[in-house]
């Protein structure tokens, strides 16, 4: 991807949070990361509870991923999708330096957001207070 298209496709992929949620587990984490425990991340970030609460959710989460966010970001040339595996790793045809640029910006806009998301996760109204 190079050139002003590359960087336009670029930004058309990073427009939607849901694929910039993918690429963040992707971008935090060791990669290949399977594509059930990036829906798990991606279900705690959009509801604040954790995905074995929001079953429903996940699943519409898992498959909104698997049908609508891989492919455009596999034929993007972002990612790559190994389906007898189920996991996504990063694609050599976009050098990291590019996108990596705009995806540490638009998640540097968005950390609160997710961190707030990953704290509302933990119970903490039990009444117990955590101990040092």
């Amino acid at each position: 991807m190079d050139g002003e298209r590359g960087r336009r496709e670029i930004e058309r992929v990073l427009a939607d949070r849901r694929r910039r949620y993918l690429l963040y587990c992707l971008h935090l984490h060791s990669t290949p990361q399977p594509l059930p425990d990036i829906a798990d991340q991606v279900t705690v970030w959009e509801t604040s509870d954790p995905a074995t609460e929001r079953l429903d959710e996940r699943l519409e989460i898992y498959l909104s991923l698997y049908h609508d966010h891989l492919p455009e970001l596999v034929e993007a040339g972002v990612v790559t999708y190994r389906q007898t595996e189920d996991d996504v790793d990063w694609d050599g045809r976009v050098t990291p330096e590019r996108l990596d640029s705009r995806l540490e910006r638009r998640l540097c806009e968005e950390l609160d957001a997710l961190l707030d998301a990953e704290t509302c996760t933990f119970d903490c109204d039990d009444g117990g207070d955590i101990e040092p």
